[in-house]
């Protein structure tokens, strides 16, 4: 029997979202439309189907359906479903819809993620996904702070001996929390940042990856080894050290609030261009930024405040400051274009 073409739709939507869940691939937006999409006990049925066939399933079943192994996730962390009351023998019947959310429920989820990957809370294992255009702010377990940027992707595994992290992709700025046998080591493609208990950031540009350190200590290592040698060096606070395929920069000084302001979501102005602050945003978010009158592009705004999260702030503010400019080429200098 083929299936319809709803019925198609609906494996194909499960069979995605089982590829997200089980790569870490959802941030809270998604997570919101991953809780309405399954209130419908049709998607609900759909994705257990598909997690029984890919863990094995039966076998858990067989021994014993009312105990669940802890790789074991219930539908009822996620669904807004009520679980029905149990029917007397005369009113239920092989089909029942209760009875396959019930199978459902109890069947759950078998993937290679926590509770946490679905929810956003903290656990020793789970991702923190954000798309273009979204921040993110994340509270461990262990007490650190953990500011996510754009397009980031990162990997948490907490034990009794270690606090890992791995920066997939993008910026992420991490206010450890203080435990001195648990070191906080950020893992990267170019190297790792070790801390026990300070403040600072890991950028990943693609072929380097910068760490600026706002406070404490921090060792750097290279990936690449230099006679065997994987070179380390370390920063301190207001200092900046960049990770290569050819080892590990020293230091330079830099102002670290400054460098940290956009992963934070926040911007305060200190001199720097119109076209620098466009050019920014335009990476950054989906919303762009267009030019009205180019002329703007050049100028320096002598205070501006605003959250990068938020483009359309930028933009009127900039009109607003420009509305006085003397021989302005266009009523307005900038506006905001959504996809």
């Amino acid at each position: 029997m083929h299936p319809t073409s709803q019925q198609g739709a609906v494996i194909k939507q499960a069979a995605e979202w089982y590829q997200r869940l089980k790569h870490g691939e959802l941030d809270e937006a998604a997570r919101r439309e991953f809780r309405a999409w399954l209130n419908v006990p049709a998607n609900l049925v759909e994705l257990a189907r598909i997690c029984l066939i890919d863990a094995g399933l039966q076998r858990i079943l067989k021994q014993d359906a009312r105990v669940l192994p802890k790789n074991v996730i219930d539908f009822d962390s996620y669904a807004t479903v009520t679980r029905p009351r149990r029917l007397p023998p005369q009113q239920r019947t092989a089909t029942s819809r209760f009875s396959i959310r019930r199978i459902a429920l109890v069947a759950c989820l078998v993937l290679a993620v926590s509770v946490a990957t679905w929810t956003g809370l903290g656990s020793s294992d789970y991702v923190v996904v954000t798309r273009q255009g979204h921040w993110d702010k994340q509270l461990l377990d262990d007490g650190t702070v953990v500011y996510v940027g754009p397009n980031t992707k990162l990997r948490f595994h907490f034990t009794e001996e270690m606090r890992a992290v791995t920066l997939v992709r993008g910026q992420a700025l991490y206010e450890v929390a203080k435990d001195p046998g648990r070191p906080f080591v950020v893992s990267t493609d170019a190297g790792t940042v070790r801390a026990v208990g300070t403040a600072f950031a890991t950028s990943d540009l693609g072929d380097t990856v910068v760490v600026t350190v706002a406070e404490g200590k921090v060792a750097v290592t290279a990936t690449a080894a230099r006679n065997g040698v994987q070179p380390m060096v370390y920063a301190t606070a207001n200092e900046q050290v960049v990770l290569s395929p050819n080892g590990v920069s020293l230091p330079v000084e830099v102002k670290a609030d400054r460098e940290l302001m956009w992963v934070r979501n926040w911007y305060e102005y200190e001199g720097e261009r119109v076209a620098d602050i466009v050019a920014r945003l335009n990476k950054l978010n989906n919303a762009q930024v267009i030019i009205d009158d180019p002329q703007v592009l050049r100028l320096r705004v002598n205070l501006l405040i605003f959250k990068p999260s938020q483009p359309e702030e930028f933009v009127h503010k900039i009109n607003l400051w420009y509305a006085g400019y003397p021989g302005k080429a266009s009523p307005s200098a900038l506006h905001l274009e959504r996809p």
